[in-house]
C-alpha cells in the first residue's frame, strides 16, 4: 500500500486508519517494511533489490488486516495522537526523534505492537539487522497476527543469511493476508536470487504485479525473463506453498 497520511482525505479516514496503523505497526508508508522508495518510475522503484538493498514502495491499494484482541482498541485510541507524532518524525527522516517516541510507547503501552514495528523500521533503515530483528520478534510476541512484523522480520533475517528463517516469516506474512503486496515481492526476490527456487519466483512476482494499480515495468521484465529461463513453468497452475 502507498497511502501515507498525506495522502488520506478527511478526518473521517484519519482516525479508524490510525487506530489500525497503531495496533498493526506500520510507518508513514506501511506496505514497504523499509522506507520509502527511490529512483524514477520508469526506472522501476524495486530494481535496486534485486541486488539485495531496501525495499521501495508499492502503490498496491491494500491495508493487511491486523486481527487484534478488541481490548487492544482503547489503549491505541488513548496513544493515537503520540504515535502519530512518531509517524510524523519517520515522515521528516527525524529517526532518532522518532525512535524516542516509539520506544517510550513499548514502555507505557505493552499491549501494541505498532511502537515495536516502527523501532524495527528505524534499525532496518539504519542496517542494524540484530537490533532490528529483536525488535521486530518483540513485535510478533506481543501480536503475532501482524503481517507488517514478519515482512520486516524477514528482511533483517535475509540480510543476515538466514534465507530459511526469512522465507518463513515472509510465508507467514502472505498466510495472514494473501493480498499482501510487499510480503510477495519480498518473497520473489529471496527464492530468485537467494534460494534459486524460480518457479517460487515466478509465482510471487506474478502475484505482487497483479496487486499493482499500475504494473510496474521492471517486474514485468523480471517475469518474462524467469518465464523465458524456465519455459516449462510459463503457463503452468500456480502452486500451493
Amino acid at each position: 500500500m502507498s497511502t501515507s497520511f498525506t495522502d488520506l482525505r478527511g478526518a473521517a479516514l484519519l482516525a479508524p486508519l490510525l487506530i489500525m496503523f497503531l495496533v498493526s505497526g506500520c510507518a508513514s508508508r506501511p506496505d514497504t517494511g523499509l522506507g520509502d522508495a527511490s529512483g524514477e518510475r520508469a526506472l522501476s522503484r524495486h530494481a535496486d533489490q534485486r541486488g539485495g538493498a531496501a525495499a521501495g514502495d508499492s502503490d498496491a491499494e491494500h491495508v493487511p488486516p491486523v486481527p487484534h484482541d478488541p481490548a487492544v482498541r482503547p489503549i491505541a485510541e488513548a496513544a493515537a495522537q503520540e504515535y502519530f507524532r512518531g509517524l510524523q518524525y519517520l515522515r521528516n527522516d527525524e529517526h532518532a526523534r522518532a525512535l524516542v517516541v516509539f520506544q517510550s510507547m513499548t514502555t507505557r503501552y505493552p499491549a501494541l505492537s505498532g511502537p515495536w514495528v516502527n523501532i524495527g523500521l528505524i534499525q532496518l533503515h539504519q542496517e542494524d539487522w540484530t537490533a532490528a530483528e529483536e525488535s521486530l520478534r518483540q513485535a510478533i510476541a506481543t501480536n503475532v497476527q501482524n503481517p507488517y512484523a514478519h515482512n520486516a522480520l524477514g528482511v533483517a533475517l535475509r540480510e543476515q543469511g538466514r534465507f530459511a528463517e526469512a522465507k518463513r516469516h515472509y510465508q507467514e506474512a502472505v498466510a495472514l493476508d494473501p493480498r499482501y503486496a510487499r510480503a510477495h515481492f519480498n518473497l520473489g526476490v529471496l527464492a530468485e536470487l537467494y534460494l534459486q527456487d524460480l518457479p517460487s519466483a515466478l509465482d510471487h512476482f506474478r502475484d505482487y504485479q497483479a496487486l499493482q494499480r499500475q504494473p510496474d515495468p521492471t517486474v514485468a521484465n523480471w517475469i518474462a525473463d524467469l518465464e523465458r529461463r524456465t519455459p516449462t513453468l510459463a503457463d503452468r497452475p500456480r502452486e500451493e506453498p
